[in-house]
């Protein structure tokens, strides 16, 4: 598929809350026209080392995916900001932009998804939060010693998904390269100013890892806001 850079066929947006809350969420975004979403099991990573200590620093989250048209955004976020349901939710939100949509068994465009380059542009720069999303992905039992290093370069928390690879037993090696079906993704939201520095203590932090043992890569985010109200 080739698709023009300037081009646009909706956002992604995605919502990491508290488990058993995305119900919550999605049921909002239904009223605000979100058509649905595809829900996630991760971790959260918690900063005290007294917890970490005492084995209880892993908090349950849970993840929406919902793929919006641009126009839709905006309406959707502002349901969920404001839901009475949502008050007392600790989670964060925000959008990626998606240049293509493919969707099985679905022969005509998705002309849902499309707007115009002016409404892209303006919709954009409205935001500019200056927020990028660091992916991680390493075998399993590697995502602590990711946050680790991420931590020491300034990162607050992440959230872990586990995961695991495509490959099959006969495709035990690609290039020499071992693969390891089980996996942990890491997502680290942070300041556009400090990822790259985040990126280099991880890279540095696996310089002697074993070839194929992770990739990690940063995309750009958009429309970063905190839901609901709750306090510690």
């Amino acid at each position: 598929m080739n698709t023009s850079s300037s081009e646009s066929a909706g956002k992604l947006l995605v919502a990491v809350i508290e488990k058993h809350k995305c119900d919550d969420v999605v049921a909002e975004a239904r009223k605000a026209g979100a058509l649905g979403g595809t829900v996630l099991m991760g971790r959260g990573t918690a900063q005290s080392k007294w917890l970490r200590i005492l084995g209880l620093d892993d908090v349950e989250k849970e993840l929406l995916y919902c793929l919006l048209p641009t126009h839709l955004v905006r309406p959707v976020m502002e349901a969920l900001r404001h839901a009475p349901s949502l008050a007392r939710t600790r989670g964060i939100m925000f959008t990626i932009n998606v240049l293509d949509v493919f969707r099985p068994q679905c022969s005509a465009p998705t002309a849902a998804l499309s707007q115009s380059q002016e409404d892209i542009m303006s919709d954009n720069s409205q935001d500019a939060p200056g927020y990028e999303l660091l992916s991680i992905i390493v075998n399993d039992g590697g995502a602590d010693q990711v946050m680790d290093a991420a931590r020491r370069a300034g990162a607050t928390g992440g959230t872990v998904i586990h995961a695991r690879g495509t490959a099959r037993p006969d495709d035990a090696t690609f290039f020499g390269i071992t693969i390891v079906p089980e996996k942990e993704l890491v997502m680290i939201l942070s300041p556009k100013a400090d990822s790259a520095r985040i990126m280099d203590s991880i890279r540095a932090d696996f310089q002697n890892a074993e070839p194929g043992s992770g990739i990690a890569f940063r995309t750009p985010v958009e429309s970063f806001e905190t839901l609901g109200t709750k306090k510690d």
